[in-house]
């Protein structure tokens, strides 16, 4: 079996808790992660559209859109005209 870093324990620990209280028992957290492994399998739908909201962000990208930013940081940004292209919002803010 992997082992899995959870980077949010307190948030698995009061979900813990709230399932604990359902189903009037402690449960794991072992548990509490196989029961929503099995949720997030019944209703990938939803789960897909929330994941698709989470932007998707790593070192790299990160130092390509700072770049980017202090190259245009003299340039005043006018909100009113809108976004042109799809990082405008990433370096702009």
């Amino acid at each position: 079996m992997n082992k899995i870093k959870i980077k949010n324990k307190k948030l698995l620990g009061e979900l813990q808790k709230r399932v604990s209280l359902r189903l009037k028992r402690k449960i794991t957290h072992q548990e509490t992660m196989n029961y929503c492994m099995m949720f997030v399998n019944q209703n990938f739908e939803e789960f897909g559209q929330f994941i698709d909201k989470i932007p998707l962000l790593d070192a790299k990208r990160v130092k390509e859109i700072i770049k980017a930013r202090n190259k245009l940081k003299h340039i005043d940004y006018i909100v009113e005209n809108g976004f042109i292209n799809k990082d405008d919002e990433n370096i702009y803010f």
